[in-house]
């Protein structure tokens, strides 16, 4: 099965195991602001967790409570950052707290946040939780570098806000698979893959700020101020180095043979993805 048809298979199953998830809420207000914040979304972490514990050997079932925690903080995560933003929209509708208020948004958040460690802790133990944890402490240093950074901070910010969420995602098929043991290079295939897809979504803010279209905030002002017009030939050259030190690592990971094309095509894929869907063809 192709990456786009798979992703598209398993956001299904992500979309109905968070149906499952709020089903067993019981408050009112808890259950009505988070469906708003969990409800949409392309579910591209979630889907990592799954696919690469199916590349490793283990089951898709198994996964699947490691793909819907993963989501929640996600959602989570953005709900927070739209407060700090002042962002007044997300995936295509009126953020959260522009329709519940930011009170409620950050009372939900925090529903959510320690709920999403207990299912990870419950399913695949407490090392997991642990690793998990740290990777969303991680996450909370980068929104603050996000949000105060220096341009110098860049590296240092997107592998942060991003590349953390993305190594829980792969972090976590390390444990479904019941190969712990390649744990550490599951943080580093996480890591690249969080640093190529926020260095693209920065690149394409640059590129049409630079057009006179939109304005430059967070790490993607960051950026801009680093490289100036030497913008996109840094930003080719990280591509191709993370895009090698991805390949370095999985080339080691002995993934099930249906899986390798994918596995080692990720990273073009995820990139090609946001170009596309902000109306540009290559870097």
């Amino acid at each position: 099965m192709d990456l786009l048809s798979y992703w598209a298979e398993v956001k299904a199953d992500i979309d109905r195991l968070i149906e499952d998830f709020l089903s067993g809420i019981k408050e009112w207000e808890t259950l009505e602001v988070s469906r708003y914040i969990l409800e949409g979304g392309k579910r591209f972490r979630g889907t990592l967790t799954v696919y690469f514990t199916e590349a490793l050997g283990g089951e898709r079932k198994r996964a699947y409570d490691g793909a819907l925690a993963v989501e929640i903080l996600h959602s989570a995560s953005l709900a927070l950052d739209d407060i700090v933003d002042y962002d007044a929209t997300r995936r295509g509708k009126d953020s959260a707290w522009k329709v519940y208020g930011n009170r409620k948004v950050i009372y939900v958040t925090n529903f959510l946040v320690p709920t999403a460690l207990e299912i990870i802790s419950t399913a695949y133990g407490n090392e997991a939780m642990k690793v998990s944890v740290n990777l969303w402490k991680e996450t909370s240093i980068g929104a603050l570098l996000d949000t105060f950074g220096k341009p110098q901070d860049y590296w240092r910010t997107i592998e942060y806000k991003t590349g953390s969420l993305f190594k829980v995602s792969t972090a976590l098929a390390s444990f479904a698979s019941d190969r712990a043991n390649l744990l550490d290079a599951m943080l580093e295939v996480g890591k690249y893959l969080g640093l190529i897809y926020q260095l693209v979504d920065d690149y394409i803010d640059v590129y049409y700020y630079v057009q006179g279209k939109g304005k430059l905030e967070g790490s993607a002002k960051q950026l801009f101020e680093l490289y100036g017009e030497k913008t996109r030939e840094q930003v080719v050259k990280k591509f191709e180095e993370y895009n090698h030190a991805y390949l370095e690592i999985v080339k080691k990971l002995n993934v099930r043979k249906d899986f390798a094309s994918g596995v080692a095509t990720l990273p073009s894929f995820l990139a090609t993805g946001l170009l596309l869907e902000a109306g540009l063809d290559k870097l």
